[in-house]
This record gives structure tokens, C-alpha cells and sequence, in this order.
């Protein structure tokens, strides 16, 4: 190869790394958005009224702060869940018992969920219902 072929693979190389950085880039930058918002329920509160908007801000807020404890308890009950279903020597009871706590945890998100979803709903448009379920997939995981 010809140093100017050289040069020109060095900057298709350069072109394509940063594509691919972009792209990934991008990515994370949509999963850590989305992870760290308020979600279309805080979006349409945004929209409130005041005192409306500022009061159920705090408790959309709130209710995100104690959740947070749930969701770190969650995930360590997933852990525990994975565990017992590859122990070796398998024991059903332990699986079974993990998995307990994993759908009783995962119920009390849900209705945490709910609640504030019950409590926000009546401050809202038939609108802003509407876009809320459209945003939250027709009322997929709550």
C-alpha cells in the first residue's frame, strides 16, 4: 500500500470510530434519560396548574425516594432468585421461597405505583389521560 492509501484508511477508520462512539453514545445518553426523568407521569404534571403542579411534583418525588430502596431490594432478590435456580445441589424450596419475595416485592411496587397514579389522575384532562396511557404503553408494567 501507497502511503496515501494509508491516509485514507487511517481516516475511514477515524470516520468509523467515531460513528460507532456516536452511536453508543446516543444510547446510554437515552437508557440513563430515561432512568433518571420523571417519566410521563412527571411530564404531565409539569403542565399542571399551580399549587397542583408543585404539590404533586413533591409527592411524585417522594414516592420516586422511597422507592428507590424497593428497587435496590428488587434487584437483590432477583440475585437471590438466580442463585437458588443454579445451586447445586438444586433445592425446590429455596428456589421456591425466593421467588416468593420476588413477586411479593414486585407486588408492592405495583401498588406504590398505583397509589400515586390514583392520586395524580383526578388533577388531570381527559387529554392528559389519554397521553399519559399512550406514553406508559396502555398501562403496561405499574
Amino acid at each position: 500500500m501507497t502511503t496515501r492509501s494509508w491516509r485514507w484508511a487511517l481516516v475511514a477508520s477515524l470516520a468509523l470510530n467515531l460513528l460507532l462512539l456516536g452511536v453508543m453514545g446516543s444510547w446510554w445518553w437515552r437508557i440513563h434519560e430515561w432512568r433518571s426523568g420523571r417519566g410521563a407521569l412527571g411530564e404531565i404534571v409539569a403542565t399542571l396548574p399551580e399549587p397542583d403542579r408543585t404539590d404533586l411534583g413533591r409527592l411524585i418525588d417522594q414516592r420516586r425516594e422511597e422507592g428507590k430502596a424497593n428497587w435496590e431490594q428488587l434487584g437483590r432478590l432477583r440475585d437471590a432468585a438466580k442463585e437458588a435456580l443454579a445451586a447445586d445441589p438444586y433445592d425446590p424450596n429455596r428456589a421456591a421461597a425466593a421467588f416468593a419475595a420476588l413477586r411479593d416485592k414486585s407486588n408492592d411496587l405495583r401498588e406504590d405505583s398505583q397509589a400515586t397514579l390514583l392520586q395524580v389522575v383526578p388533577k388531570l384532562s381527559a387529554q392528559q389521560r389519554r397521553q399519559l396511557i399512550e406514553r406508559r404503553g396502555a398501562l403496561g408494567p405499574m
